[in-house]
Order: structure tokens, then sequence, then C-alpha cells
């Protein structure tokens, strides 16, 4: 993948696909020439990571509106005399609260031969982290979407979803029908002429590919590199996604069944895929009766919360190396730490061994 990044053939991706372009219009002469303040980014980061912000308009309808500041940053290109440009980067998402460090998070992963080349660029997108946040006010009850639908807790979900709208649209209804990818996109354009170049590469990770795509088709012309990883389907987004992840996690989980009862003899929880497959349940069951604690964590069995994040990898992880444990040693309802750690791990390798650790792995 990077050495496609690395390589010397230029690929714009989807350029000719899209005729559709956007060019800047004469009221966004100034946001194009703005010379952004780097200074490092936090007294203990590294003296060559740095920060800044760039002005962009609320709405581009209206440039000479409202405006909202970006926060940008950036790791220069190691070798001068070889720098193709800049590697504009997005970890996916939407709503992280510092996408910009991803510089800094990638740096050491990324060959050589990428980071002698390109000027590492991170960004915090509208409406997140110190990019205009979009603070709405919420209790920190009202602040959680884990939850799972149940017939007898529906109206009660309905009530919270209207509260938690009407409370957005009351605090930051003047902001919220700006925080669109189209505007992030053009935001990303902003960037790339304040940073004095014709073109941009750009690597994406998941909601991250929605975004490099979205750009490809509105700035055809001024995309150069473009690798997205982890692609989301442009057709599907995003109800159409989140329904399509089902038939995936069934897959996934079948798969780790058939791979964790053919270790039977190191994990115990049965030598067939069903009897696997009870054994998670039963868990998931008395989770629900009885939330487990994991490292800090309180992990309940609802579905919703176990297919988010880390919690599904740590109940998981508890079930492969200590459900037997929890069942019949007095371990109660705590997973240790250690064997939930040495269980997560087992679980990830399950995974990644069966090709399935885009779906189960966040």
């Amino acid at each position: 993948m990077f050495a496609f990044l690395a390589g010397g053939a230029m690929a714009t991706v989807a350029a000719g696909l899209y005729p559709v372009t956007a060019s800047a219009a004469p009221p966004l002469e100034d946001y194009l020439h703005q010379k952004p303040a780097w200074q490092r980014c936090y007294p203990t980061a590294p003296a060559n990571f740095q920060c800044a912000k760039v002005k962009v308009p609320l709405d581009y309808r209206r440039p000479d509106g409202k405006k909202i500041e970006l926060a940008i940053s950036r790791i220069k290109a190691q070798d001068h005399g070889q720098r193709h440009g800049v590697l504009l980067m997005n970890p996916g998402g939407p709503g992280g609260d510092d996408d910009r460090s991803i510089p800094m998070g990638l740096h050491e992963q990324l060959p050589k031969s990428v980071r002698d080349r390109f000027d590492l660029v991170g960004f915090d997108p509208r409406g997140q982290g110190e990019s205009a946040p979009v603070h709405c006010g919420l209790t920190k009850d009202e602040d959680t979407q884990q939850r799972p639908y149940r017939p007898g807790t529906f109206d009660q979900d309905v009530a919270w979803a209207r509260t938690v709208a009407d409370k957005c649209k009351a605090r930051q209804g003047d902001k919220l029908s700006h925080i669109t990818t189209r505007n992030t996109a053009r935001d990303m354009d902003v960037i790339r002429a304040v940073l004095g170049e014709k073109k941009i590469s750009y690597l994406g990770f998941s909601y991250g590919t929605y975004l490099g795509a979205v750009y490809t088709q509105m700035f055809p012309g001024r995309a150069d590199r473009f690798v997205l990883d982890s692609a989301v389907d442009p057709d599907r987004v995003w109800r159409g996604m989140e329904t399509a992840k089902s038939p995936d996690y069934e897959r996934a989980f079948t798969r780790w069944s058939k791979w964790t009862a053919q270790r039977a003899e190191l994990y115990h929880l049965g030598d067939t895929p069903d009897k696997v497959r009870k054994a998670f349940w039963d868990l998931v069951a008395r989770a629900n009766r009885t939330p487990i604690k994991a490292d800090g964590e309180t992990l309940t069995g609802d579905l919703e919360h176990l297919v988010a994040g880390h919690a599904l990898l740590r109940l998981a992880g508890c079930c492969v190396r200590g459900a037997g444990e929890l069942r019949q040693s007095g371990c109660g309802d705590d997973c240790r730490a250690g064997e939930c750690e040495r269980g997560t791990q087992h679980a990830r390798h399950a995974a990644f061994g069966y090709g399935v650790a885009h779906v189960v792995l966040p």
C-alpha cells in the first residue's frame, strides 16, 4: 500500500470518473493565502510535531460570514531533496477528539520512503477536537450511544433521541447543518492551498475513505496519490452501512467459534462450534444479570455494547481465557486483568488468523 505513495507513478483516484469540479470562488481568496503560525503542538511534543490554526468559512455559500478555525498539524518531510508534497491523513470516525495527532501516531509505522518524501499532515475535521467542536450540553446519561434495541424500552429510547436532537439544535443549530463531509472536503482544499500545494496526497481509514472519495469527486484535479484503507461503501452511508454489519459479525463469530473449538484443550469452551457458541452466549446472559468488571470497565451483555470497540474483545477475551475460572474458581463477577488481557490477545489472534479483524476489531 505505502509503496503506492512512495513510488514514481502518479495516481489520481477517481479523476476522470467524476466530471464535477469545485473551483474556489473569488470570495475564498483571503482564506487561501493564510500564513499558519506553526509552533510545537504541546510542551512535551517532539520539536518536529507542529500545530497551527487555519480559518475557513462556516458556510461556504457565504464566505464573508461567520468563520471557524481548524486545528492542523504536520511533521515535515525528512529529506528535503526528495520531497514530493503533503500527505493529509484521516483516521476515521467521524467524531474523534484528536485526529490532528495522526502524524505522530503513524510516523513510525509509515515506511522511511514515505516519511522522507511527504509532509505528514493531520487535522481535526470541523465540529470535533479543536476545530469548532459541537457541544450540546448533554448529561452523562444522555451522552451515550449504547442503547441496544429492546421492545420494552423503545419509547424511552425515542424520547432520549428527541432530547439529544432538541438540545443540540438549541445550542448548536446554527452550526450543525454545516458539519458535513462535503464541507470537510472543502476545508481540505483550503488546507491544500494554505500549505502552498497544487495537489494533495491522502491516507484515509474507515470513514476517512469516504471523505477521501468525496474530495476526489469534488476536486479531481487536485488529488495526487490517494490510499483508502478499509473502504466505506458510498452507497451505504450511513444507515445502510450499519445494517450491513450484522451478517459480517455473524460470519466472523462463526469462524471464531470453529477456531476456538479446534483448541478445546486450551480454552475449555467446548470441542464443537455449537458448544463454543453456547459458552459465549451463557457468558453474555450472565453479564446481563450481573455485569462483569474487566480492566476498569463494567461489561454488560448488551450486544450493542459488545460490538462497540474493545468491549467485544474484552468480553470475548474473558470467554476465551477466563470463562472457566469465572464459572468454577471463585473469580466472582470480576474478570482478572491478566486473564482478560491474555484472552483478548488470543481472541485478536483468532480474528486476524481468519481475516476478520476488520469486522471484530475497532
